[in-house]
C-alpha cells in the first residue's frame, strides 16, 4: 500500500525536497531525479546525521524484492550527480558500511504556488531526540602535507564514529550560524608524534572541554581503534553532560523528550527510592511527549524493574517485572539496533526468569555496529554473569571500562559482583570497596561485599557491610529472585546465602 505523501517539505544545505510535489530544487532550478534515487534522498533526508546501511536502504528501497548492491550505488551516483559540487557536503559514503546525510535538514511547510519566504521550520518529533554536533576540519597550523593527511582523516574518523550514535545529528563543517555543539581541534607537529588537541565549544562559541593526545608518526596517518574509541567515549561523555546541564536550565514545559530523558537518567543513576520514583515521572513526561522515543522506554523499563527488585514505586513485584518487560520490548521494536534498548530488554528477560532469551540479547547488544557505552555493557555482563557466564563477563566488561575513565561509580560494583560470581572475591573486594565508599546508599555494592568478605574470611568486614545492606532494606530476606538476587544457576544463590549466613543474618532461607 502506497502511504499518503506528508505535507512537509525539507531544505538543505542549497536543495528543497518537497515529496508530495515530487520535486528536488537547487534554488529556481528543478533538478531530475529517477523515482528510486528520488527515494533514497528522502529516506536520508528524514534521518540527517545518521548512519544508514546499504542492507537497511536496499530493504527500505526495495521492500520483497532481491536486488543487488549495484542497484543502491547506482541510486546513489545518480544522486551526487544531481547534487553536483555540493555532492561531497552533502552526501557521506562511510566505506562498507552505508551513507550519512551530513547537512543540517529543516522541515517546513509545503511550498506555496507563488511563495517567496520559506515557512518557519517546525522541529519533527524524530530531530529532537538528537542533540546536533559540529564536527569542523582539524586544523594544520604546520601546513605540512603529513600533517593535512592525518587531520583529514581524524576528522573523518570522528564524523564516522559519531555518525553511529543514536541520539546525536552529525554536521560536518556546515556554513552560515552555527547550530549545535562543535568539535573542532588542531594537529601540530611534535617531532617524532602528532600532537593532537580536541575541543568542544557551546552553539555561542564558549568552550567548555578540551584534551590533547600525542600520536606516533610512525604508526600511521590514523589512531589505533582502542585510542580512537577512547577519545570518542570521552567525547560524548562531556556532549552528554553539556545537554544534560542545558536540559536543566530550561522550564518543565519546554524540554524535549530526550531532554526529559536525560534528567530521569541521572535520577535514575542516584541509586535511590526517592530519585527512582522522579525518574519514572520524568520517562513518562518524555513517553508522553514523544511515545516513539525508544530510549526513554528502555530507560522507564530499568527504572520499573526497582519496583520488583526493590519494591520501590507502583507497581512492585510481579506486575512490576511484566510491566518493564512491555517497556524493554517496546524500546527494542522502536530501535532494533540501539545497544542501550537490547541491554535493557536483556536484563527484563533475567529478572522474568527468561534466561535463554536473555543471553542471545545480553551477547547481541554490543555488535549491532553502534557504540555501546560502558554501562550498556556492563549490563550485559551482569545478566550474562548471573546467567553462569561469569569469567566471560568480567573481560568483557574490563575491556569496556578501560575505554572509559569517566564512569558511573556503580559499574565498579557491577564488576564487583561479577569477579565474586567468577570465583575471584579477592579481586572483587578492591572494586566493592572503592564503590561502597562513594555510594554509600548503593545496596547492590554491599550485597557483593558480604559475599567477597565471608568468601575470604574477612568476617568483621562482612558484618559491617551486611549491616549497611540492613540499614538500606531492613527486613529483607536473603532469597533468590528477591531484592538484587536473581542467579540462573542455584550453586550461586546458595554461595550468597552461605556468605549471609556467615556474617549473621538470622533469616537466610
Amino acid at each position: 500500500m502506497d502511504r499518503a505523501e506528508p505535507a512537509v517539505a525539507y531544505r538543505f544545505d542549497a536543495f528543497r525536497l518537497d515529496p508530495a510535489r515530487g520535486t528536488l530544487r537547487r534554488g529556481e532550478e528543478d533538478l531530475v531525479l529517477r523515482p528510486k534515487a528520488f527515494a533514497l534522498l528522502r529516506h536520508l533526508v528524514e534521518q540527517p546525521g545518521r548512519l544508514l546501511r546499504r542492507a537497511d536502504l536496499l530493504d527500505a528501497l526495495w521492500p520483497d524484492v532481491i536486488v543487488s548492491d549495484d542497484s543502491l550505488t547506482q541510486c546513489v551516483s545518480d544522486l551526487r550527480r544531481a547534487l553536483g559540487d555540493r555532492a561531497e557536503h552533502v552526501l557521506r559514503t562511510l566505506p562498507r558500511r552505508g551513507y550519512v546525510l551530513a547537512a543540517e535538514v529543516r522541515r517546513e511547510g509545503p511550498e506555496p504556488e507563488a511563495a517567496a519566504t520559506p515557512a518557519a521550520a517546525v522541529p519533527s518529533p524524530a530531530a529532537l531526540r538528537r542533540d546536533s554536533l559540529i564536527v569542523r576540519p582539524f586544523q594544520r597550523p604546520d601546513a605540512s602535507p603529513a600533517a593535512s593527511v592525518f587531520a583529514e582523516a581524524l576528522t573523518s574518523d570522528l564524523i564516522a564514529a559519531f555518525s553511529r550514535f543514536e541520539d546525536l545529528r552529525v554536521v560536518p563543517s556546515p556554513a552560515g550560524q552555527a547550530v549545535g555543539l562543535q568539535l573542532q581541534g588542531e594537529v601540530r607537529d611534535a617531532g617524532t608524534d602528532w600532537q593532537v588537541t580536541a575541543r568542544l565549544d557551546a552553539a555561542d562559541g564558549t568552550a567548555f572541554w578540551a584534551e590533547r593526545l600525542r600520536h606516533p608518526k610512525a604508526a600511521g596517518p590514523e589512531l589505533p581503534p582502542d585510542v580512537l574509541q577512547s577519545l570518542v567515549i570521552r567525547i560524548y561523555r562531556q556532549v552528554d553532560l553539556e545537554c544534560f546541564r542545558r536540559a536543566t536550565l530550561k522550564p518543565h514545559a519546554e524540554r524535549t523528550a530526550r531532554e526529559l530523558t536525560w534528567l530521569g537518567k541521572e535520577l535514575h543513576g542516584r541509586g535511590t527510592e526517592a530519585d527512582t520514583i522522579a525518574a519514572r515521572g520524568m520517562f513518562d513526561a518524555a513517553i508522553e511527549r514523544d511515545p516513539d522515543y525508544a530510549l526513554a522506554y528502555a530507560w522507564q523499563a530499568y527504572t520499573v524493574a526497582r519496583g520488583a527488585l526493590y519494591g520501590w514505586g507502583d507497581p512492585s513485584g510481579d506486575a512490576a517485572r511484566d510491566l518493564s518487560l512491555r517497556y524493554a520490548r517496546r524500546g527494542a521494536q522502536l530501535e532494533p539496533d540501539s545497544p542501550l534498548c537490547l541491554a535493557r530488554l536483556a536484563f527484563t528477560l533475567a529478572i522474568n526468569g527468561r534466561w535463554e532469551e536473555a543471553v542471545q540479547t545480553a551477547r547481541a547488544a554490543p555488535q549491532t555496529g553502534r557504540p555501546a557505552y560502558s554501562a550498556t555493557r556492563a549490563t550485559c555482563a551482569e545478566v550474562l554473569a548471573q546467567a553462569g557466564f561469569a569469567e566471560e563477563a568480567a573481560e568483557a566488561l574490563q575491556q569496556a571500562l578501560a575505554l572509559e575513565p569517566l564512569r558511573p561509580a556503580s559499574l565498579r560494583a557491577v564488576l564487583g559482583r561479577t569477579l565474586v560470581l567468577a570465583g575471584r572475591p579477592e579481586e572483587a573486594l578492591d572494586e566493592l570497596r572503592w564503590c561502597a565508599a562513594r555510594l554509600p546508599d548503593y545496596a547492590p555494592c554491599f550485597h557483593s561485599l558480604v559475599v567477597a568478605c565471608a568468601e575470604t574470611g574477612r568476617l568483621e568486614e562482612a558484618r559491617t557491610a551486611l549491616r549497611e545492606v540492613e540499614r538500606l532494606y531492613p527486613g529483607w530476606v536473603p532469597r533468590n529472585f528477591t531484592g538484587q538476587w536473581y542467579f540462573r544457576r542455584p550453586g550461586d544463590a546458595a554461595r550468597f546465602e552461605a556468605a549471609f549466613r556467615a556474617a549473621g543474618h538470622p533469616r537466610v532461607g
